[in-house]
């Protein structure tokens, strides 16, 4: 208690005569040492960015692979074994099989995939094994460069087609020039981002998508997501929306074939709500 006592009045005197853009570099450099594993000390530096700033906060965490945040997804022994796949993931690909069918679709039919928020890229492999073998081309975006090399030399040694990139969903012109996708899918990371943000990322996926576009996120413990007005911060996850993802696709002139919401029901932790979509 001494100890964390004093790391807390330790970061508060620094927050207080260091720039900001200082202890940025500080921050970076402290989560880098292998030694110093107290990784809260790190993040306590930057505290204040998340007040004025919470997008760019989350950017910077997730940027630099900061393991509070990162460590989550960090271990390909678990995130790669099919057995020790979240509940919540399985819900949502289960969901996805019953959209595709209901489409009249056929999973030979998904020739192009791309994962907005790929991590590692355990998901996608899953995909490629379970769902579709046939897929020719199978992307993955992060922002977190670290996961994005690790999940590159673990696919290359069971010899996956799955190609990672680093590269930030506001700006997918970058990373993906003008490709377009059968499925596109994002599971949970839109949830960094306030409602304009958001909107605007939808309205960039549903164009670079043929046939389904997926959505993954937090669900409004009161309400149905479909009811809300406006986004919402979340009263359990610090920094992060829960959106009305059926409006963002209707506004950018896509088409909801199905969606699930869970309610104040906790699957590995986050609550779930689940949109499918289909372009126009």
């Amino acid at each position: 208690m001494m100890e964390l006592q004093t790391a807390m009045s330790l970061k508060h005197a620094i927050r207080s005569c260091i720039p900001l853009s200082l202890r940025m570099r500080l921050a970076i450099w402290l989560n880098r040492q292998r030694w110093f594993a107290r990784d809260y000390v790190a993040v306590g530096l930057v505290r204040d960015l998340g007040l004025q700033n919470p997008k760019a906060f989350h950017k910077f965490l997730w940027t630099h692979h900061f393991m509070g945040y990162a460590r989550w997804y960090d271990s390909e022994d678990e995130l790669f074994s099919t057995e020790q796949m979240e509940p919540s993931r399985r819900i949502f690909f289960n969901d996805l099989v019953s959209v595709i069918g209901e489409l009249g679709l056929k999973p030979s039919d998904i020739r192009f995939i791309l994962e907005v928020g790929c991590s590692l890229g355990y998901l996608l492999r899953y995909l490629e094994t379970e769902m579709f073998p046939d897929c020719q081309d199978i992307v993955g975006i992060d922002i977190d460069g670290e996961a994005i090399a690790k999940g590159k030399e673990y696919l290359k040694q069971v010899g996956s087609k799955v190609a990672l990139a680093q590269g930030d969903m506001e700006d997918l012109d970058r990373s993906l020039g003008s490709r377009k996708f059968d499925l596109v899918y994002a599971a949970g990371v839109l949830s960094y981002l306030d409602e304009y943000d958001a909107a605007r990322v939808v309205s960039i996926l549903l164009r670079r998508t043929n046939r389904v576009l997926a959505f993954a996120g937090l669900a409004c413990a009161s309400r149905n997501n479909n009811q809300l007005e406006r986004s919402e911060i979340s009263p359990d996850h610090k920094g992060q929306w829960i959106h009305n993802f059926e409006a963002m696709v209707s506004v950018a002139g896509g088409r909801v074939v199905k969606s699930r919401w869970e309610g104040e029901k906790l699957y590995n932790l986050p609550t779930i709500n689940f949109v499918f979509a289909v372009p126009r």
